[in-house]
């Protein structure tokens, strides 16, 4: 029985991240830089109007009511050379450039206009209105870091300073097979003895929301030829992820399977609940993990054993899952001598994080997962939870919006 943190650094001390490519940024959404990216250009590239107004020579002591002769007009995206004197204003347009002489724009709803002259009811002083270039991003700049996650935002800055290429990581391969002669699969009456296979359905939106390209097994039975045999379909991934056949009992072959296809078994069972039937292998570059068939311990195994993982594989920067207190909006009655992770949703109050425990905590119940927020960490020996107690808690990841 291993501890998880001693679980995940055997693990992620062996991880190396995955080969890059060259992309275009259209082909560049939730994927990891692999390179640092620098600006070629200073944003904004020249000072502009903020504002639709008039742009002048502002002086410390302009009269007011303030008139001036307008001599040109600067939409956005047009240039003009002409340059501003005193006595003279520009008509300005939001994001146009600053013309030449002028170094203040003032508000149009602050002035009065005719055919060829302006009044100024309200002037402004030097420097008013005018976002100087550079202002976001000097030339030279690094905007994007090596394993910065590219986020649209993130793309969207690389659009803006003219970045249409970019060096990222592969997409990690996955490998996904659920196991058990007692699985069937959507779409056909359901027979006596048989349930749903959800697992590959959950773990494959997972694995697809963490940028992986996901290769899905049919179901496995309990046969260790036979998943072997599954095992070798997938030889060109670089994780294996398999549910079922995790734990102690006749059936459970899995890592029996692993262990006959050539695998080094790192560890098997976590020190945790759920999901303490949990094992992972390695055989070259490639990991194996076997996680337990109830579709809520695999779940919450893959977010504190798999996702990590596959964070590091993707070139992700690394940075250590932060916990927090929250205060317990509902107690749990159970106690018991392993460490404990509680699925709960987060409850803003009192200007703090309240955990609102899921109604079920067993280990197969996949409702539990619907509307969960938080993995509340209660350690092991701890005995009942009581509402209003302070306990540690992460965010299930990205799901955290």
């Amino acid at each position: 029985m291993i501890e998880l943190e001693e679980a995940m650094e055997l693990i992620l001390t062996r991880i190396q991240p995955v080969e890059t490519e060259s992309v275009l940024i259209t082909d560049a959404y939730q994927r990891v830089l692999a390179k640092d990216v620098t600006s070629q250009i200073a944003m904004p590239p020249f000072a502009r109007s903020p504002l639709d107004g008039y742009a002048y020579r502002a002086t410390e002591v302009d009269p007011q009511p303030l008139r001036l002769n307008i001599v040109s007009e600067i939409p956005a995206g047009t240039w003009s050379d002409r340059e501003i004197v005193a006595g003279e204003a520009a008509k300005i347009f939001t994001g146009a450039p600053i013309p030449p002489g002028a170094n203040c724009v003032v508000r149009m709803e602050d002035t009065e206009s005719g055919l060829d002259e302006v009044t100024i009811f309200r002037p402004v002083l030097p420097g008013s209105n005018i976002v100087p270039r550079g202002e976001e991003i000097a030339e030279g700049d690094i905007i994007l870091r090596t394993g910065a996650y590219l986020t649209p935002p993130a793309v969207g800055l690389l659009a803006a300073v003219g970045c249409a290429q970019v060096d990222v990581y592969r997409r990690p391969r996955v490998g996904l097979l659920s196991t058990g002669s007692e699985l069937m699969d959507v779409g056909q009456p359901l027979l006596p003895s048989k349930i749903y296979n959800s697992n590959s359905y959950t773990l494959r939106g997972m694995l697809q929301e963490a940028g992986c390209d996901v290769s899905v097994i049919p179901i496995v039975s309990d046969q260790i030829e036979a998943t072997i045999e599954a095992l070798a379909k997938v030889a060109d991934t670089d994780v294996v992820i398999s549910t079922g056949g995790a734990s102690v009992g006749d059936y459970d072959v899995m890592r029996h399977a692993l262990a006959q296809y050539g695998c080094e078994m790192l560890f098997w069972k976590v020190n945790i609940k759920p999901g303490t039937p949990a094992s992972v292998g390695q055989k070259g570059k490639k990991f194996f993990f076997s996680l337990s068939g109830n579709p809520a311990a695999a779940m919450v195994t893959f977010e504190l054993l798999v996702r990590p993982v596959l964070r590091k594989l993707a070139g992700r920067s690394m940075v250590e899952e932060e916990k927090f207190l929250v205060k317990m909006a509902s107690g749990f009655g159970k106690k018991g001598k392993q460490r404990r992770f509680l699925r709960a949703q987060a409850v803003f109050k009192d200007g703090g994080i309240w955990a609102d425990l899921a109604p079920a905590q067993g280990s197969g119940i996949l409702r539990s997962m619907i509307g969960s927020h938080l993995l509340v960490d209660v350690p092991a020996n701890h005995g009942p939870v009581e509402p209003g107690e302070l306990l540690l808690a992460e965010w299930i990841a990205d799901w955290e919006n």
